[in-house]
Parts: C-alpha cells; sequence; structure tokens
C-alpha cells in the first residue's frame, strides 16, 4: 500500500502479468525498417491502468456516506458526489486516488484520505491484423499469447509469414515497443516458440512476407495515437476490418 499527501491505494493485480521475452527484436539500424524507430521491448508488469468500461470501488475513509463503486464512462469519467465528473482514464489505481483526494480537498473535506480498488474490469480486448482470414478486435477471456490471438481472429491466410508475426504494445508514457515472434516454431511444437502473453489493447500483424511490412501498417493505423485506448481499439479494428 501506498501513500501521498492526501490518498493512497492498494496495488491491483488483474493476472495479465508478461511472460519472460522470447522471439527477436529488429534492430533501429535495420535499413527494412526505413528509420522507424521503435523502443526498446520490456516485459514488466506494471500497474494496471484503467480505461472506460471498467469499474471502481471509491473509498473515502473519512467521510463514508461518499463511498461509490463507480464506472469508467466513454469520456474516461467518473460521477462522484460533491465533486462532479473526474477524469480518471490511463490512471492506475494509486493516481487515481490522488486526483480524487485532491479535488474533495480543494472543495469540501480537509486531508481526505481516499482509496482506490478495482471493482470489474470492462473488456480485455487485443487487435488482430494482417494476414489473417477475420482481422480486427478480439476479446481476451483469459491469458492469451500470440499464436492463440491469430487463431481467434480465424486462423492464419495462406500469405502469411508465420515466422515474423510482429507484437506491438504502448509504454505507460505512450512510446511504441515492438517485437517479433515465430509462429511457425511455435505451430510445430517447438517449446519456448510463443511465450509473450498479450495484454489489453496489443496489436498483432501478420505480415505478408518480411516485418518491414510493420512500417505501412504502423503509419496507416497506429501513428499519433498515444495512449492507445478502448475507444482507439474498436477505431483501428473496424479500420482494418473494413479496408
Amino acid at each position: 500500500m501506498r501513500a501521498s499527501r492526501f490518498g493512497l491505494a492498494i496495488a491491483v493485480s488483474i493476472g495479465l502479468a508478461a511472460c519472460a521475452s522470447s522471439g527477436s527484436l529488429a534492430p533501429q539500424t535495420d535499413p527494412a525498417w526505413s528509420g522507424r524507430q521503435f523502443a526498446s521491448w520490456q516485459e514488466t508488469d506494471p500497474a494496471y491502468r484503467f480505461f472506460p468500461g471498467d469499474s471502481i470501488d471509491v473509498v473515502v475513509h473519512s467521510a463514508s456516506e461518499l463511498n461509490r463503486t463507480v464506472a469508467i464512462g466513454p469520456d474516461g469519467r467518473v460521477p462522484l458526489p460533491l465533486i462532479g465528473n473526474v477524469m480518471v482514464a490511463n490512471r492506475t489505481d494509486f493516481e487515481i486516488a490522488n486526483v480524487i483526494a485532491d479535488a474533495y480537498a480543494q472543495n469540501v473535506l480537509v486531508n481526505p484520505i481516499v482509496e482506490v480498488r478495482r471493482a470489474a474490469l470492462g473488456p480485455q480486448n487485443i487487435i488482430v491484423g494482417g494476414e489473417v482470414n477475420t482481422p480486427g478486435l478480439v476479446e481476451m477471456t483469459g491469458p492469451v499469447g500470440a499464436l492463440e490471438a491469430v487463431m481467434l481472429a480465424g486462423g492464419f491466410r495462406n500469405t502469411a509469414a508465420r515466422g515474423d508475426v510482429v507484437v506491438l504494445r504502448r509504454q505507460p508514457g505512450g512510446a511504441l515497443m515492438m517485437r517479433t515472434v515465430n509462429l511457425h516454431d511455435a505451430l510445430e511444437g517447438r517449446p519456448g516458440a510463443d511465450r509473450v502473453q498479450l495484454r489489453r489493447h496489443d496489436i498483432i500483424f501478420v505480415p505478408r512476407s518480411t516485418v518491414a511490412e510493420i512500417n505501412v501498417f504502423v503509419e496507416q493505423y497506429v501513428s499519433g495515437i498515444l495512449p492507445l485506448d478502448q475507444a482507439f481499439s474498436y477505431a483501428i479494428a473496424d479500420a482494418i476490418t473494413n479496408n
């Protein structure tokens, strides 16, 4: 448990921790990437960030009548008594507790102590694009790797480069990370071939020939979306599906 001047929060764990890294990273100096810069892949387990569709328990220890379970709306805000709508999307439980505590301190309470807990999670969606039979949005109902994601998207097309499947992920600050996984080895049953565990809002891209195609994909669908969130996930998935 961490405390700040006004707020405190209990760490949230949702069982989506990434496994050890496998696959290869394309060097940033590789000519095939045409100068595109990707951040170094990090297999850390960052604190969960809440998005529209999630629900949280807000506990005000110094004023229990203000306690609420609230859903995060499409605009990323939650309605709270006395202080109105508060922006909480793309924040951790600790950060949300601080924002709410600050809002109450500025208006009605003296040194409020606020705790935020996870109540329920919205859809844990990922996006699968490229050479798969049904590209678009895929909902995770449990731990999912890159191969399972491709199967959920209808499987590979005959033109797919199964040995160079790309996984894209945003860092909390918005930088785009990239890695490749060899799903040809995974299909052959070779151990350790697909060890990346996907997280909410990850993007899986199956190229037709080489991973160099990822530049076109990123420019067409992903660039400028910082950070990726649920609303943009639907927009990208819709564009991929209808293109």
